[in-house]
């Protein structure tokens, strides 16, 4: 969550995108006991998510049935894309889901997300780049 945090934040001041991300606790809490801890992604997208939109779903195996169910309402609401990070397998459940996806080939935890955190901030650096400086 801190990690989609911080990408969230960065796109936004840095990179002149507007991003919003949906690990606020009262918002996970509530839609968690509302509805399941597995459908709170899909709540979310259904709720904030317009047609159009961008999905960018973390998930370090990509088997977290609440992104799952996520990237399901983004097609759903017609979201113009759907962007996964996940390692572990490679034909992995989130990635079957998403028109682009980054994976990474481990089975470390700390070692995806690890490359995972890089690659967001690499984005927003290739945003930034793409106008202010080169890398």
């Amino acid at each position: 969550a801190s990690m989609a945090s911080h990408f969230s934040v960065d796109l936004t001041k840095n990179g002149g995108v507007r991003c919003v991300n949906f690990n606020e606790a009262d918002l996970i809490t509530c839609f968690a006991n509302d509805y399941g801890f597995e459908r709170w992604v899909e709540k979310a997208v259904e709720f904030y998510g317009d047609e159009g939109d961008v999905l960018i779903t973390i998930s370090s195996s990509g088997c977290s049935k609440n992104m799952l169910n996520g990237c399901k309402a983004a097609r759903s609401k017609k979201f113009s894309t759907v962007i996964t990070f996940s390692g572990f397998d490679v034909d992995n459940s989130l990635c079957q889901l998403g028109d682009i996806n980054l994976w990474v080939d481990s089975k470390a935890y700390n070692f995806v997300e690890n490359i995972h955190q890089i690659w967001l901030l690499a984005i927003v650096d290739l945003i930034i780049g793409s106008r202010e400086y080169s890398a």
